[in-house]
């Protein structure tokens, strides 16, 4: 996608890169803490509903409604926060200190956007947890790398969609592969939890690197 505008003299390895601004800005944490939390509230609040269902004599079909719909909210919460850690990232790159009330907002402006992004993530979360698919968390967080581009085009002032996303990803593979290969392992790392509250923050500054770069 291609991106001036920020500082071209540093000659270390964009994942390395990241990892500098990280540390510098640790708190860009903190929105993956409050969407940690708001995340447990839904998944135990819709879990306690399943469960009552459940034991009321509903069948297991229940569950798997229930499944879904956790999966589906838990896509939609993680999407709208890469987008937001997107926006910060942003900021610290060109210099700024990250501001999660400006971030928020900035991602409210640009929701219409990346909601088709985060309603196909929501769908896939949900699909794939209520068919208890062994080891899906692989292709949630395959997805994921997808969502992380397209959030760091959006803010880069690009709009890309998850094919074009893909196919930019695919070339930068080719230019940078320990970067691509880093940003693939913190979609799936995204996932862990309490770790996911490190590696969001990292490897959206990873992405947005990159995709200035790119």
């Amino acid at each position: 996608m291609g991106y001036g505008g920020w500082p071209t003299y540093n000659y270390r390895p964009l994942y390395l890169q990241a990892f500098d601004f990280f540390v510098k800005n640790l708190g860009m944490i903190i929105p993956a803490i409050i969407a940690l939390i708001i995340s447990l509230i839904v998944g135990f609040a819709i879990g306690a509903i399943g469960g009552a269902l459940v034991l009321s004599g509903f069948s297991l079909g229940v569950v798997d409604a229930i499944g879904f719909v956790i999966g589906f909210i838990s896509g939609i919460i993680i999407s709208f926060l890469i987008l937001v850690e997107a926006y910060e990232a942003g900021s610290v790159v060109n210099g700024n200190i990250p501001d999660l009330g400006l971030a928020w907002q900035s991602s409210q402006y640009s929701r219409e956007k990346f909601l088709p992004t985060a309603l196909i993530t929501g769908l896939i979360f949900g699909v794939l947890s209520a068919l208890r698919i062994p080891g899906s968390f692989l292709i949630e967080g395959l997805f994921l790398v997808l969502v992380y581009i397209v959030a760091s085009g959006i803010v880069s002032g690009v709009r890309p969609g998850l094919g074009q996303s893909l196919n930019w990803y695919s070339s930068a593979f080719s230019k940078d592969g320990i970067s691509s290969l880093v940003l693939l392992l913190g979609g799936i790392l995204s996932l862990v939890p309490l770790l996911n509250l490190l590696v969001i923050p990292y490897t959206e500054l990873l992405a947005t690197l990159m995709v200035r770069k790119y």
